[in-house]
């Protein structure tokens, strides 16, 4: 079990220059070099920052229910990167215009996150960005039902926090689950898990340099994001027949 830490250590007011500074120290934009070539479905989120009132804010949506994948769930902008796409953060920002009329240029990019494997085998790359506070979403409705914000560092308490354990290829797995105020168009409480969640912790515990508030498993380390990235990473390409197993390997 990772280590827990209180409330009270969360600084509540970290500037926009200290915030760069974390996140670049964990920019993950070399993380595929010299990682075997293979071709693997990839996307991209972008997780939209902004202050209001000094405190730090994440923009996230809500999925349309009629979706057939993760419809109805928590999500971050984003999508499959197309071939059109330069880069994958340039996937990130386009799919953020699509969905919640996010202009490009009005983002300013400070790096990218350690990916994730969806569940679908989709290796997804978080981009982070700064956002006007004054921005006003414009949900297309075909994607998103609605657009809504909380403070980042909700995803590091243990208030209207709860987990729930299983396993995940074959390996103990916890699952989070953060319970918001803001409500669904048939008045449901909205609920990020799964790996939105994880996403945002992850974030949250680069800016803020804690762990969270609660348990967390082997998959999450708050000091060293890329050391349990890669190693999900190398487990997936093994178990999927993209690499072969190593004698003695434990993947």
């Amino acid at each position: 079990m990772a280590e827990l830490a209180s409330t009270s250590e969360i600084p509540k007011h970290p500037t926009k220059d200290e915030i760069c500074q974390s996140l670049l120290a964990h920019d993950a934009s070399t993380f595929f070099e010299g990682k075997p070539a293979v071709d693997i479905p990839r996307a991209a989120v972008l997780i939209p920052l902004f202050f209001k009132n000094e405190e730090l804010y994440v923009l996230l949506t809500l999925r349309s229910q009629h979706l057939n994948t993760h419809g109805g769930e928590v999500a971050f902008p984003g999508g499959k990167q197309d071939e059109g796409d330069v880069d994958i953060v340039k996937t990130a920002l386009r799919e953020a215009e699509e969905e919640i009329g996010l202009p490009q240029d009005q983002v300013e990019v400070i790096s990218k996150v350690v990916p994730s494997i969806a569940k679908y085998g989709i290796v997804v790359t978080p981009i982070v960005g700064f956002i006007s506070e004054d921005f006003v979403p414009q949900p297309n409705p075909d994607e998103v039902e609605c657009a809504f914000s909380v403070p980042l560092a909700d995803f590091l308490s243990d208030e209207n926090h709860t987990l729930q354990r299983g396993t995940w290829q074959d390996r103990p797995w916890i699952m989070h689950f953060f319970h918001h105020p803001h409500t669904t168009n048939a008045g449901k409480k909205i609920v990020t898990w799964g790996l939105t969640a994880h996403m945002a912790m992850v974030v949250a515990s680069m800016i803020y340099k804690r762990p969270p508030n609660f348990e967390t498993d082997k998959g999450f380390n708050w000091e060293n994001p890329t050391k349990p990235a890669e190693e999900t990473y190398f487990r997936f390409l093994s178990r999927n027949g993209y690499l072969e197993p190593q004698e003695g390997s434990k993947l």
